[in-house]
């Protein structure tokens, strides 16, 4: 809200200077976010009276005008022909400088001196007309009086950062009321008693509200006989001030009372609506507006419209139509003002892109007496600015209650709420001068009448609050906080899923997160058979939509999402994984609440590293998660993990496993089979995992644990076999730990050979063995003896040694 500190003269005198004001405002709780002065210095740049005009003797479109600027008169040639002898016009004079540092200099032009220059509007950056017309004055204008104070570039503009429940400081009254209370001067209210033709407006126009929760008020006037033209120029600056390019002296008229009161106004030419009707009701579905920017709008039921006796001609609270606009052959104008819906407005709006002054003020709800003084108002200057004649009466469709609200008010309750005590009387002159009336009740309580445009003072603690800003927050005592200070460690669980992020993120890989609720044809997409435990999914009751109907019972779909999304910009390589919950109904329909199981998630496709020229890049494939999780396994201090092959519904049928540690069963490891890749529109090779975090949290000790170096050397060999196929490593190692009587420190696999000189159906596989004793050096016999029964031990299995 831009308010003229000049226009807030007219209101209320706040015996203060702008700076000051503004600074009180702020203090009050109206932010002040910015005081600029209006206008440029215009030094050696004042008022001139035309005198005499002669035509330039060496140049026909030229014009020498004598010029009265109160000690001289200056002799100056212009090009412009809108002025009249006795008009008052902005003279530069000779060395007086010009906004954009256009410095004034006496001139030859074409043979005769100028001395000096007169103003255009846009001259003295002000959009108020075109280059080649001079700025006319108002009457009241003194020759030799600086421009700058006529023009009012003096003036200051304060810009008010209101919050949204302060709707009664969108208008200049409001803002005079807030003004006055904080400094005990007294509101001035603009002058709105008028003349009336004995034509009753009921004669000329019918007026019916088919909607009344969307239109609670609909009020109207009429003026005859209005010539349009433009309007004064003390009104178009202050139009300016406010932000408000003028048009018109009608639109300029509806305008400014809209800013003086918050109130906004329609003007409908009365001759352009048929039959002299005026309907307001909800818009049919595709019924057409042509509003007044010229684009031509299909409306719906939730929209409100103003209807004449044929069609649509405005949007209610938004924006006319181009078919009842103002223009220059209107004679005949109807004042609408209104009390519409603010959800419907706001709606409406957004909807259409149509936000405006009125549709913010009508959108944050508007004083619901202001609309009578508005029609008073704008009536009335209607009269005197465009010579127009007002009808008698005016149609007033109310059925808002007009009563004050009554809020009872106990003084100590202001001094708990506060911390400090505020005398009574003093809360009595503060409420006063806020425009509340306030009468004792019995007791010690206090009756509270709020006035009709406060419409954000509802309640008791309300009432507080306007006694802690106009008293001074400043003044209420500065205290430290106090109470019993609760211990907030992180429980084992979050330390554990930190730990397991850090451990994720070091790896390289990044963080998602997914909806916890997904379309129930990702289920079918992953192939999961009816029976399936992931299958039985909550549904939930009034989803946005068909993407959000069940509670995901496996976070794979969400990241498959995410791969798919990043695959089709391009973002080749990724490394995804993701920490949340999953729901799992005990029955369906529920009867209790589903176990909510923290899951950790996982997915893996492209390149990795990143292609450089330091490492070479491989594909990301199963063994990449299962490599993590052995790392995730070793830094949780989990030993036991193992990976059991079994198929999944959504997984290739060779490369799946099941992660098993301590004998429960974790989660599970696959590549996607290529199928369901291509139902999720994956062109490339995903390998995925999903562990239970929730049990794994369970096996998991985050207490260090140091182990020193070994004191005894090692002894290595190394051992390769051939066996068949069906028979894993794991096997084989476990094999050679057992065999090995606790001799064995550490089991590698170095080398997997299937070909050339292996038979069909087996394969080779190479091991290097650690042997370390903890009470001493082993012998090269006790190695060699460990070695026979790890033999032994493999060739049970079938295995047979390759040479």
């Amino acid at each position: 809200m831009r308010v003229s500190y000049d226009w807030l003269l007219e209101y209320i005198d706040p015996g203060i200077s702008a700076e000051a004001l503004a600074e009180k405002l702020t203090l009050s709780g109206i932010e002040v976010g910015a005081l600029e002065r209006f206008g440029p210095e215009l030094k050696g740049v004042v008022v001139g009276q035309v005198k005499a005009m002669e035509p330039h003797p060496g140049k026909d479109n030229l014009t020498l005008v004598e010029t009265d600027t109160g000690d001289r008169v200056l002799s100056i040639v212009c090009g412009a022909k809108n002025m009249q002898l006795g008009d008052k016009v902005v003279v530069a004079r000779p060395g007086s400088e010009l906004p954009g540092s256009r410095l004034i200099k006496e001139a030859k032009i074409y043979g005769v001196a100028s001395e000096g220059m007169l103003c255009s509007a846009l001259e003295l950056e002000l959009d108020l007309g075109s280059e080649d017309e001079i700025l006319i004055l108002d009457s009241y204008a003194v020759p030799g009086e600086p421009a700058e104070k006529v023009l009012g570039f003096d003036d200051y503009i304060l810009h008010l950062e209101l919050t949204p429940n302060r709707a009664d400081c969108l208008g200049m009254i409001g803002v005079a009321h807030e003004v006055a209370a904080l400094t005990g001067g007294e509101v001035k209210m603009p002058p709105m008693k008028l003349s009336e033709t004995e034509k009753a407006l009921e004669d000329v126009v019918r007026i019916s509200v088919e909607d009344k929760e969307l239109c609670p008020r609909y009020t109207v006037r009429a003026v005859q006989d209005v010539v349009i033209g433009k309007a004064p120029l003390w009104m178009q600056l202050r139009l300016l001030k406010a932000g408000i390019r003028p048009i018109s002296n009608v639109v300029d008229i509806s305008n400014y009372v809209m800013w003086e009161f918050g109130q906004p106004l329609h003007t409908f030419d009365l001759e352009l609506l048929k039959n002299g009707e005026i309907v307001v009701r909800r818009a049919l579905q595709d019924e057409i507006l042509v509003t007044l920017d010229g684009i031509k709008r299909k409306l719906d039921p939730e929209a409100l419209v103003i209807v004449d006796g044929e069609a649509a001609v405005g949007l209610a609270g938004v924006m006319g139509g181009e078919n009842t606009e103002i223009s220059d052959s209107t004679t005949e104008v109807l004042i609408e003002a209104a009390n519409f819906n603010p959800t419907n407005i706001r709606r409406t709006a957004r909807r259409y892109n149509l936000p405006s002054e009125a549709s913010q003020r009508f959108e944050k709800g508007v004083n619901p007496e202001a609309a009578t003084w508005a029609q008073d108002r704008t009536a009335l200057l209607l009269s005197e600015l465009a010579g127009g004649k007002v009808l008698k009466g005016i149609i007033d469709k109310n059925v808002l209650p007009l009563q004050p609200k009554r809020i009872e008010v106990r003084p100590e309750k202001i001094s708990k709420i506060l911390g400090l005590t505020v005398p009574e009387d003093e809360v009595t002159a503060i409420l006063s001068r806020l425009g509340f009336t306030v009468e004792q009740k019995t007791g010690n309580a206090m009756e509270i009448t709020v006035p009709l445009r406060r419409a954000d003072v509802t309640l008791e603690e309300d009432i507080v609050e306007e006694v802690a800003r106009l008293h001074g927050y400043e003044k209420i005592p500065v205290t430290l906080p106090y109470g019993e200070l609760q211990g907030n460690r992180e429980s084992e669980h979050e330390r554990i899923k930190s730990l397991v992020r850090d451990i994720l993120t070091a790896g390289g890989y990044y963080e998602c997160i997914t909806y916890s609720f997904i379309n129930p044809k990702n289920l079918l997409q992953l192939r999961l058979p009816g029976d399936d435990y992931r299958r039985k999914a909550v549904p939930v009751q009034n989803p946005f939509s068909e993407e959000q109907a069940i509670m995901r019972t496996t976070q794979l779909p969400g990241l498959l999402k995410v791969l798919q999304h990043n695959l089709s910009h391009r973002e080749l390589n990724q490394m995804l994984f993701e920490i949340g919950s999953v729901y799992e109904p005990k029955s369906l329909p529920l009867e209790s609440l589903p176990l909510e199981k923290t899951k950790l998630t996982m997915a893996v496709t492209g390149l990795i590293p990143e292609p450089n020229w330091i490492v070479a890049a491989q594909k990301a494939d199963f063994f990449t998660l299962k490599g993590l999780l052995e790392t995730l396994f070793d830094r949780l201090q989990i030993f036991d993990a193992a990976y059991i092959p079994k198929a999944m519904p959504f997984s290739h049928p060779s490369r799946s496993a099941v992660v098993t540690a301590a004998g429960e069963e974790l989660g599970f490891l696959a590549q996607l089979h290529p199928d369901v890749a291509e139902e999720w529109e994956i062109d490339q090779m995903v390998s995925v995992c999903e562990i239970d975090l929730d049990l794994l949290s369970k096996m998991t000790n985050l207490t260090p644990k140091v182990v020193p170096p070994p004191r005894y050397p090692a002894a290595k060999r190394d051992i390769a076999v051939v066996v068949s196929r069906n028979i894993s490593a794991l096997q084989l190692e476990n094999a050679i730990r057992e065999a090995a009587g606790g001799l064995v420190r550490q089991v590698k696999l170095f080398d997997i050979y299937e070909g050339k000189q292996i038979p069909e159906g087996k394969r080779s596989l190479a091991y290097s063995i650690t042997f370390r004793r903890e009470e001493g050096t082993l012998t090269d016999a006790e190695v060699n003896e460990a070695q026979e029964e790890i033999e032994k031990a493999l060739f049970d299995l079938g295995a047979v040694l390759r040479s």
